[in-house]
């Protein structure tokens, strides 16, 4: 439950970094801001259902498994099948899809950018608050911002069949190569407020679900991080 902290955790640790408020001198010089879009690949995508749960050795301590990092690709497609989902999608190998990769090719297939909208509702949030004057990238403004996904997908809390979207993120703000701010937040399977949820069957071949859910989590994370900026 708590492993998507600890790799935040881990990740500032490894880079040195710490929690940076924004100081009143700076708040006062920054008065435009460019955001940049966020990478959110693959290889940071995770996917935990009851069947990886099991796999992974946890028996009926399953529920302890909530945004564990276990790749599926590595698991049986039991999970979707459970779902009484039939993925015709096949792999190069002839082998049938994973639920995670299905859930990767419903975003590449209906052209959903995780980045992009983590990008879009991050500067509407802004401009909606005030904060700042959002500028478009190439465009000179007093700072940007930039962001580490640490991970990003979804979990399954406690013994449900349906999977929550989890998120961690790691942002900074730059005047020039001077870090003037720099939070993390994450969104896991038990965050307050995140209570979208469907199965995976739903997340594979639905694309308005799937992306209402990553904007809900989005929305969420977001809104820990305009808190931050305003300290």
């Amino acid at each position: 439950m708590k492993n998507l902290t600890a790799i935040l955790c881990a990740v500032f640790a490894l880079c040195g970094c710490v929690t940076k408020d924004l100081n009143v001198e700076n708040r006062q010089k920054i008065k435009t801001l460019t955001i940049l879009p966020a990478s959110f690949s693959k290889q940071q995508f995770k996917y935990t259902s009851m069947d990886q749960a099991w796999g992974a050795g946890l028996g009926a301590g399953a529920g302890a498994a909530v945004g564990m990092g276990s790749d599926a690709s590595k698991v049986a497609t039991s999970a979707m099948a459970g779902a009484g989902l039939v993925v015709g999608a096949k792999i190069a190998d002839g082998g049938a899809l994973s639920p995670r990769q299905a859930v990767l090719l419903n975003l590449k297939r209906n052209q959903i950018d995780p980045g992009q909208l983590f990008k879009q509702q991050l500067e509407a949030r802004i401009t909606t608050e005030k904060l700042f004057k959002v500028i478009p990238e190439g465009l000179t403004a007093d700072a940007h911002m930039e962001f580490v996904v640490s991970e990003w997908g979804f979990a399954l809390k406690n013994y449900s069949s349906e999977l929550y979207p989890t998120l961690g993120v790691v942002a900074t703000m730059k005047r020039g190569n001077e870090t003037v701010w720099r939070n993390f937040e994450t969104i896991t399977a038990f965050s307050e407020g995140n209570s979208l949820a469907y199965t995976p069957q739903q997340y594979a071949t639905n694309p308005e679900i799937l992306r209402g859910a990553m904007q809900h989590a989005f929305e969420l994370l977001i809104q820990k991080l305009i808190i931050d900026l305003k300290k």
